[in-house]
This record gives C-alpha cells, sequence and structure tokens, in this order.
C-alpha cells in the first residue's frame, strides 16, 4: 500500500512537472513558427536565422528535460552502466566550467580553487559530469547574477572533497529533507523553472561511486553541498560482499 502511495504521488508530481515545464517551450516554438510561417517572406536571413535558433534552443531544452526523466528512470531500475576509468577530475571541472562561463548569463561568475592537482581518482566520467553540472548549473541559477560561487576541490587521503557554495536564496528546512526526492521541488523557487530531478539524479550518481552528498544551507544567505567520494580502486569495491549498494 505504501509503495502504491509513493508510486501515485511520484506519478502525479511527474504529469504537473511535465505539463509546466513542457508549456512554456511549446509556446514559444510554436508562437515562432507561426510568425515565421506568415512573416517569411517579408523577413531577411537574419531574422529568420534568429528564429530557427530559438526554436531550436527550446527544443534543446526540452529533450534535456526528457533526458533527465530518463536517466532517473534508468537509474531507479538499477540500468545505469557503472564504468569507472582512471580520469583526472581537475581536468574534468576545468571543462565544465569553461562550458557554463561560455554562457552568456554566466561569465566570471565561477571561482575555482583547486588543491595540488592533479586529482587522480577512478570514476565514470559521464556520471561525474553530471554530478558537476547539476551542482554548478544551480548554484548559478539559484543566486543572483552579481554573487560569485565557489567551486573548491581537494582530497584526503583515501577521499576525494568536492564544494559549491553559493550566496543564493538558500533551501528552507522543511525543503532541505526532501531535496533528493524526484520532482520536489523547495518552496522557496518562485517562478524559476525547473524539473526537480537534478538532485535526484546527483545523489544517485553520487552513490554510485560509493560517496555522499550532504547540504548545508540558510535561506537567503546561501547553499553550499559537499560531496566527498572514496579513493580507492573501484576495483576493489565492486567484489566486496560486505559493500552495500
Amino acid at each position: 500500500m505504501e509503495q502504491e502511495k509513493e508510486l501515485g504521488e511520484l506519478k502525479s508530481r511527474f504529469v504537473s512537472m511535465a505539463s509546466h515545464e513542457f508549456r512554456t517551450p511549446l509556446a514559444v516554438i510554436l508562437a515562432t513558427t507561426e510568425t515565421l510561417s506568415i512573416y517569411r517572406e517579408r523577413m531577411d536571413a537574419s531574422q529568420i536565422n534568429a528564429r530557427l535558433d530559438k526554436i531550436h534552443r527550446q527544443v534543446i531544452h526540452m529533450k534535456d528535460i526528457m533526458e533527465d526523466v530518463l536517466q532517473l528512470a534508468r537509474i531507479q531500475a538499477g540500468r545505469v552502466e557503472f564504468r569507472p576509468v582512471e580520469g583526472d577530475l581537475d581536468i574534468l571541472c576545468q571543462e565544465i566550467i569553461e562550458e557554463f562561463e561560455s554562457q552568456v548569463q554566466y561569465p566570471g561568475r565561477i571561482i575555482y580553487q583547486v588543491a595540488d592537482a592533479p586529482v587522480i581518482l577512478e570514476y565514470d566520467e559521464r556520471l561525474m559530469r553530471q554530478i558537476i553540472s547539476n551542482l554548478i548549473g544551480n548554484a548559478l541559477k539559484y543566486s543572483p547574477n552579481e554573487k560569485p560561487i565557489q567551486v573548491i576541490l581537494t582530497h584526503e587521503e583515501d577521499e576525494l572533497i568536492f564544494q559549491v557554495r553559493d550566496e543564493g536564496i538558500g533551501i528552507p528546512p522543511e525543503d532541505i529533507k526532501r531535496l533528493f526526492e524526484p520532482f520536489h521541488r523547495a518552496s522557496n523557487v518562485g517562478t524559476l523553472s525547473g524539473t526537480g530531478l537534478g538532485l535526484s539524479i546527483t545523489k544517485q550518481a553520487v552513490g554510485l561511486h560509493q560517496g555522499t552528498i550532504v547540504p548545508e544551507s540558510q535561506v537567503d544567505k546561501g547553499t553550499t553541498f559537499t560531496v566527498r567520494i572514496p579513493i580507492q580502486s573501484t576495483k576493489d569495491v565492486q567484489h566486496d560482499p560486505n559493500s552495500h549498494h
């Protein structure tokens, strides 16, 4: 009964998220295609291209939402392939930060600190990219444009520590405990769009790396997420009969 109830709630939250999140891009696509159909003859190439770009961006946005939904479904069904390969996390962080910095709305907002690079460990690049991108993306999105966000990468002997700090809207205490539930969004997000899936996926991806993710937050002061991942040969972990997956 309990599971049925949870599933029912999950479905209704999914429906309200999807209808909400898809409505805007669909409206934009519809309006833009109509404008193109009616006024195409009077537009020059650059005006037409600007509108095609707009449509393209909205389609990508919808595709991203669907990707998140599918990723969550895969994780929950235990069908995510976890393929750890040795790599330098510092380089991955730099790449992702550059991608954010190249977006119009975010230049110069990310302060990145790394203690003694290179930071070598075994990780699944696709999942790690999701962890880093989701946390940085959230920090940028939920804090004002003039406020910097800090990304800190350090490691202790057997543990990697990745932190993202923002000076944003913060997370109300009653929302903290439901933070990693799929489709759950904090009560103070206002009109900022979002699926409520990013943190759920992030937590699962951290879990696949045997790690932990801990939020600390104060409303209107900001939020810090701390991810800790053990630096050990993941080969040892997978064959340990006592390890909890």
